[in-house]
């Protein structure tokens, strides 16, 4: 039994403000950054970002992915299409976060490197933010009758 409705498991429940509570994490990763300009506290805020992210699609995703093989079996339904984007961009999103966690540990002192890939850096945060929304929508559809 959930926590907000009694036919989504709790670690869906628990997974859902897991993930809002980092998109959140996320977001300050960016406000220090853009508004205190302190470029090794927003990379390893950004780096503990996606080490939880990665846990919780260790954890959590993966586990409920395999278990959507019914729902996956009818590709050309809405639900198996939302829930295939969904994964889509998280993977998406997971790659370019560890490319860029990445290249950042190894050359953190170097702020105009980093500086350089800002524009990617900013639409892999809406790319998350874009994946958490259709995460929420996964959610909904699952487990709140409508």
């Amino acid at each position: 039994m959930g926590l907000f409705n009694p036919n989504a498991p709790l670690t869906a429940d628990l997974n859902l403000l897991f993930q809002i509570a980092i998109f959140f994490f996320l977001a300050a990763g960016v406000s220090i950054a853009k508004f205190r300009r302190k470029f090794i506290e927003h990379g390893a805020t950004m780096a503990i970002a996606l080490v939880l992210n990665t846990i919780s699609i260790a954890v959590v995703m993966i586990p409920s992915f395999q278990g959507f093989r019914g729902v996956l079996s009818m590709p050309f339904t809405r639900p198996a299409f939302i829930i295939v984007v969904h994964a889509a961009a998280g993977t998406l999103v997971e790659i370019i976060g560890v490319w860029l966690v990445g290249t950042w540990a190894f050359r953190h002192h170097n702020i105009k490197a980093c500086a350089r890939k800002r524009s990617i850096m900013r639409a892999t945060v809406f790319l998350w933010l874009v994946e958490l929304l259709l995460g929420m929508y996964v959610y909904i559809m699952l487990y709140v009758p409508i």
